[in-house]
């Protein structure tokens, strides 16, 4: 059953504005996330996307709240697609990382934010920021001291703002990575690239770099940090949240992290297979199945679904004689398997 399925059996009215049921149910159940997304949904198809957005951010909070991590993270990622100027989510995001224990992602998050806030002049966002970060400098008390040069370089600013006057160690201006000359900054775009920040325009952070060390820092954090001590499998839970909610992109994004550090292996990739599946991406959903096929200590009826699955996309793709094949193994092991002899008479005819 899907994440709203079943969720309003109870006292189902009549009324042809299913809207206004969902907004009958929050006021009677504001800690309802999923009557909150739900809204988001239907406020989202009908172009409202303030609306929108304060229903997906009410129901990030509940999960928040509740602990429901990867629920949370899921549509803390989403948000920023919709609005990049909301630089509090990022906070959300880097704050959860840090819970996690993912603490190279999370120092990530913040010194962008760093530097965005450095370069709209919004100095104390910027050393909040800084803070943060420097709570988690393995190397404790070497970032602190540089926050202290900020600190004395803000005060400094402000008093001889009017000579234009800057202190020792002050960042120059200029414009920030990712930013447009037309005034436009797509912080949303900087914090999700694939690429590192350092990689992205060196020249314009190479200041920041210098004086602050974040690179050494993130390097330091990335090395050390393992798998996630409060969930061990969060990227797969993130990807099966992002999936449920209709986030295709994120799951197959997640799902490809938890393969890649060996996050429920099987589920991972069977998961990415049905979401390519539902794209209508038949070569990537082939090979993802293929894959799930190939993971050892599985149980028989496990592997039967992912056969079931890979013979459709055979199917989809043409390739008659292989889909045959998978089909005829599941109809002779089962025959009342799903509706595989059905599917065999479709191919066949």
């Amino acid at each position: 059953m899907g994440l709203f399925g079943g969720l309003l059996k109870r006292g189902k009215s009549k009324s042809n504005e299913p809207m206004n049921q969902y907004l009958t149910l929050v006021k009677k159940e504001p800690g309802n996330a999923k009557a909150h997304l739900k809204l988001a949904e239907m406020y989202q198809k009908k172009g409202d996307k303030k609306k929108a957005i304060s229903e997906y951010l009410i129901a990030a909070e509940i999960f928040l709240k509740n602990q429901f991590y990867a629920r949370a993270m899921a549509i803390y990622k989403q948000v920023p697609k919709q609005d990049p100027s909301l630089d509090h989510v990022y906070l959300k995001i880097a704050d959860i990382y840090r819970k996690m224990g993912f603490l190279g992602d999370a120092f990530s998050q913040y010194r962008v934010l760093v530097q965005h806030y450095d370069n709209q002049g919004a100095k104390d966002k910027a050393l909040e920021v800084l803070s943060l970060m420097a709570d988690m400098d393995p190397r404790k008390g070497d970032l602190k001291e540089k926050i202290q040069v900020y600190k004395h370089n803000i005060n400094f600013n402000k008093e001889g703002e009017a000579a234009g006057v800057s202190g020792p160690g002050a960042l120059p201006p200029g414009p920030l990575v990712g930013e447009k000359k037309g005034g436009f900054f797509d912080l949303g775009a900087v914090l999700e690239s694939a690429e590192p920040p350092e990689m992205a325009d060196s020249k314009e952070i190479s200041t920041m770099e210098k004086i602050y060390g974040f690179e050494e820092i993130f390097k330091e954090l990335k090395e050390t940090s393992g798998p996630s001590a409060v969930d061990p499998n969060f990227n797969y839970n993130l990807g099966v949240a992002s999936r449920e909610m209709g986030f295709l992109d994120d799951a197959i994004e997640q799902f490809q992290i938890a393969l890649a550090k060996e996050q429920n292996p099987f589920e991972s990739a069977n998961m990415l297979g049905l979401c390519y599946k539902e794209k209508g991406q038949w070569n990537e959903a082939a090979q993802a199945f293929r894959r799930a096929m190939q993971t050892t200590g599985v149980s028989k009826e496990k592997i039967l679904e992912v056969k079931y699955e890979l013979g459709l996309i055979y199917k989809e793709q043409g390739k008659k004689e292989e889909a045959l094949g998978l089909l005829r193994e599941i109809s002779a092991g089962d025959k009342k398997y799903r509706d595989a002899k059905d599917e065999i008479a479709r191919i066949t005819k």
